[in-house]
């Protein structure tokens, strides 16, 4: 983990957080507002049927970087066909959430990122072996990369390349390099608190990685 300045240019910093039980309705009314129309109104529906407040704690962590990062306001959010979240001219974002935790990445301006993030026991080696190629298959098997690893990269590659769960078996994965669509990525592991393991990628060279916890009071002011 990177641990020099904060050059904005060159690294990639992720925002992590416990996703909250629950919201002051007030909070939740002051979030949706900062989004777009028909994003916001989406969320909301969520929200009523008891889930989504993981998805927008993610929101909240990308607010977060405003200060440092100087990333547009959520209401300049899109989102892809595939749903990958972009800023149209922006640097590259990437969202995930699990099991009652929350992150947002957010890379150097004009490169690709994507990450993804479960506890590190979470995944079963018959059902990643599913998706799994030959080679991967094998590194499983001699105990090079854990299950969850291999899912959790192969997953950040997709949200990096802006695809879906459809393309997982055409992500190829080597050490800390993988393939999909003639593209080479770059991809490594970080083991976070709560037995938590993240994943990130980028096209190409992956920059220096920061990974912050900012103070649960902090996420939604």
């Amino acid at each position: 983990m990177h641990r020099g300045g904060d050059d904005a240019a060159r690294i990639v910093r992720v925002r992590c957080a416990e996703v909250p039980a629950s919201l002051p309705e007030n909070t939740v009314e002051r979030w949706l507002r900062a989004l777009p129309e028909a994003r916001g109104s989406m969320l909301a529906q969520r929200l009523q049927a008891g889930t989504g407040l993981a998805s927008l704690t993610a929101l909240a962590l990308l607010a977060g970087f405003a200060a440092t990062r100087k990333t547009p306001p959520l209401d300049c959010l899109a989102w892809t066909a595939s749903g990958k979240p972009h800023f149209s001219g922006g640097p590259g974002i990437s969202f995930t959430h699990s099991r009652g935790f929350a992150a947002c990445a957010v890379a150097p301006r004009g490169l690709d990122v994507g990450i993804d993030l479960e506890p590190a026991n979470r995944a079963r080696a018959a059902a990643v072996g599913q998706v799994a190629g030959a080679t991967e298959r094998r590194a499983l098997a001699e105990g090079l990369v854990s299950p969850t690893g291999l899912w959790v990269a192969k997953e950040a590659v997709l949200k990096a390349a802006g695809t879906g769960l459809a393309d997982i078996r055409k992500v190829e994965l080597g050490r800390r390099r993988a393939r999909l669509g003639g593209v080479v990525y770059r991809w490594r592991h970080f083991r976070l608190r709560r037995g938590l393991l993240l994943a990130v990628a980028t096209p190409g060279r992956l920059p220096p990685v920061r990974i912050e916890w900012p103070a649960p009071a902090a996420v939604f002011c």
